[in-house]
């Protein structure tokens, strides 16, 4: 993180076993806390610096301070690392094992650090890998090994922004940054990134340690009024999501701001957070703080006790903290009468700062210059001849440069007209096979159509054909009974001849009968292919059921005289009629009815002992309210097959898929079944369990 004044980036919750205390405690603060911080915002920024409104944040922070404990078992908390689900957890215990390395040794940070990589690699996490490499390269560059740390980072950003994850990309780019203490204008720009994608995220640590390092850039600048507007909102955040290590960090940094006129009083507060006691690289900065306050106030006594502490901590810490101490000590010295001492720090100083950041030492050529004015015209005239060259070969070099980069625009753009006519080409070719392909789509749905005008044909003349049995045969009687009644008469037998007369109108009225059941069905046909306008009306559910339950099976039979299943109904009675389009919705009823009766006579033939094949078709209301209106319809159709595949069981609603053998079924009847009922404001779903069955579900509202 190499937040706000250090590198420490534990937030103070290092422990994963919180306390139920802890827990109550912050579930009063947090009311409490929104409420305060509102209050705070409005009355707080009164002043030129706002110290009564940052003081009422630290007043804040303090009445929820983090009482985590001391200590870390960190091997419990790596046991649970790669057991949390999401890669937010992981992180943020990967910062509790390693974030307050200052109490490890840097071998030892070094090899949790290892470990966990390693660990991240082997269970293909790359977030977390992308993470560990961020902090690993960070620690390598500030042990003077910059280009290696630096090569590293850019490599865990490639990773983060492979997976995504913007907290993963924000902690990569906040480390970049970290990394160009001596250029302001890049430091800054990866610092917004790293802002923009914490937030993001929802990386609250690194929001405020972001806003922090945004904070100290506009300090280098002496741009106070914004380094003062960042700090705040630091602060703020910081107290609102109680980082703790951005609250101490922060408040260090608006005691610079406040030009030192209160730092003893905001580095007292500072002690009073058990973060601050318990963390040594805040111990430093705090010593270094009040070094720097005793030598503006000439207590070079106290301003030395406190140097060499922070000089002494440092010695086994990383190179950036043996630079401070460095700069401090320097600063000592300057202070005082014995320059050699002063020097001495001054020149470590520079030279790890160079081995760090690989400054290039600059010759002194014009001091050379003015101690040799003696020199000869020669040296003169050569020394021009020199700049000469160097100005030939910087023109040769441009002019190099622009034929290169005029061929490469001009292959460009080569290119570029070879790629628009092979996508010309590509999307001719894609035009043609979308006709080609919709052509075909057509004549799938053409056939389904034809199908199912198929199946409705052979139901409604199985239908028809019943009642004109009963009317030819009956016909035929009569015509004998005719005979035989003339017969009679001509014997003059008027009796005989009048019982035979009652037989010939009792066979009249039961033709009568067939044939007003054979209109009747007829009747019914015409009114469900009269909605093909696409206008709704209310329908019988019940009726349509059995109606087309019927057609089902008699078309079946009509194709199959072996066919025979058993049919069961269970209607609700009860139902009102509902708002359809009953030649869509028989349609789709037809469809499931069919592939019910399919899939039981496929199991049938399959040689079952003891199978009896069962189609059932019930109707229900559901009482509860649904999308917004009364009630729905219910409709099941169940068999007793062989069920549905899981494998298959998400694909049977796609356009042309189908379990049938090729030339049997145009995988259009489910698909278009669903869009069917999807039209009417409905659902069309399936339970299945296989080898025992499926039940489809088709779910209508009253509307």
């Amino acid at each position: 993180m190499g937040g706000i004044g250090g590198r420490n980036k534990g937030t103070g919750r290092n422990n994963i076993y919180y306390s139920i205390a802890w827990l109550i405690k912050k579930l009063i603060m947090k009311k409490l806390l929104s409420i305060g911080l509102l209050l705070l915002s409005v009355s707080g920024m009164a002043q030129t610096f706002p110290k009564a409104y940052i003081d009422s944040l630290t007043s804040v922070a303090l009445a929820q301070k983090n009482n985590d404990p001391i200590t870390l078992n960190r091997d419990s908390v790596l046991q649970l690392l790669f057991k949390a689900t999401l890669p937010a957890d992981r992180i943020r215990m990967f910062y509790y094992i390693v974030g307050n390395y200052d109490e490890l040794t840097p071998k030892q940070a070094l090899y949790y650090h290892q470990l966990i990589l390693d660990s991240a690699r082997k269970n293909k996490d790359k977030v977390l890998e992308a993470t560990v490499m961020a902090e690993l390269g960070f620690i390598t560059s500030r042990n003077g090994k910059t280009a290696e740390g630096l090569k590293m980072i850019y490599q865990s950003l490639e990773k983060a922004e492979e997976t995504g994850n913007a907290q993963a990309i924000g902690i990569a780019y906040n480390n970049l940054g970290n990394c160009y203490p001596n250029n302001i204008q890049l430091s800054k720009e990866y610092y917004n990134k790293a802002l923009t994608f914490s937030r993001k995220g929802k990386d609250y640590d690194f929001v405020v340690y972001n806003l922090g390092n945004i904070g100290n850039i506009f300090m280098k600048e002496n741009k106070r009024d914004s380094a003062l507007a960042y700090f705040l909102e630091s602060y703020r955040l910081a107290v609102e999501k109680n980082v703790a290590q951005g609250i101490v960090y922060t408040l260090l940094s608006l005691s610079e701001l406040d030009d030192g006129a209160n730092a003893f009083h905001y580095y007292q507060q500072i002690s009073r957070f058990p973060y601050a006691v318990r963390n040594l690289d805040v111990q430093r900065s705090l010593d270094g703080n009040y070094a720097v306050y005793y030598m503006r106030s000439k207590k070079m006594d106290s301003a030395f006790y406190f140097a060499s502490r922070v000089f002494n901590a440092v010695k086994n810490a990383d190179l950036s903290k043996q630079l401070g101490a460095l700069k401090l000590m320097a600063m000592y010295y300057e202070a005082l009468p014995n320059a050699d001492s002063a020097l001495l720090y001054v020149k470590s100083y520079y030279q790890l700062k160079d081995s760090m950041f690989g400054n290039k030492v600059i010759e002194q050529t014009q001091e050379m210059a003015y101690n040799d004015m003696q020199r000869s015209k020669e040296l003169v005239k050569q020394k021009t001849a020199y700049q000469n060259r160097l100005r030939l070969y910087g023109l040769s070099a441009i002019a190099a440069f622009l034929l290169v980069v005029a061929f490469l625009f001009w292959r460009s753009k080569k290119k570029e007209e070879n790629a628009k006519i092979l996508v010309q080409q590509q999307k001719e070719q894609l035009q043609q096979t979308l006709i080609q392909l919709k052509q075909t789509q057509t004549q799938l749905i053409q056939s389904e159509k034809m199908a199912s005008l198929g199946e409705l044909t052979a139901g409604i003349a199985h239908e028809i054909q019943n009642p004109l049995n009963f009317v030819n045969n009956f016909s035929e009687v009569s015509n004998e009974l005719i005979d035989e009644m003339n017969i009679e008469l001509g014997k003059g037998d008027i009796e005989e001849a009048k019982i035979i007369a009652f037989d010939v109108k009792s066979n009249l009225e039961k033709i009568n009968h067939h044939g007003k059941r054979a209109a009747d069905i007829v009747k019914g046909m015409l009114q469900h292919s009269r909605s093909t306008s696409g206008t709704k009306e209310p329908t019988d559910i019940n009726a349509l059921c059995d109606e087309y339950l019927r057609l089902s099976y008699h078309g079946l039979r009509a194709k199959d005289k072996s066919f025979n299943a058993t049919m069961k109904t269970d209607f609700d009675t009860s139902l009102e009629k509902v708002n359809i389009i009953s030649q869509d919705i028989g349609r789709v009823i037809l469809n499931l009815l069919t592939n019910a009766f399919y899939v039981v006579d496929e199991k049938k033939k399959a040689g079952v002992e003891g199978y009896e094949p069962t189609v059932t078709v019930s109707t229900s209301r559901s009482p509860l309210p649904w999308r917004g209106v009364g009630g729905e319809v219910i409709i099941k159709v169940t068999d007793n097959g062989n069920g549905i595949p899981q494998k298959v069981l998400d694909k049977i609603f796609q356009p042309f898929f189908t379990t049938k053998p090729t030339g049997q079924g145009t995988g259009l009847g489910l698909s278009l079944s669903y869009d069917i009922v999807k039209a009417h404001g409905g659902e069309l779903k399936v339970e299945t369990i296989e080898n025992e069955g499926s039940v489809f579900i088709i779910k209508l509202p009253f509307v």
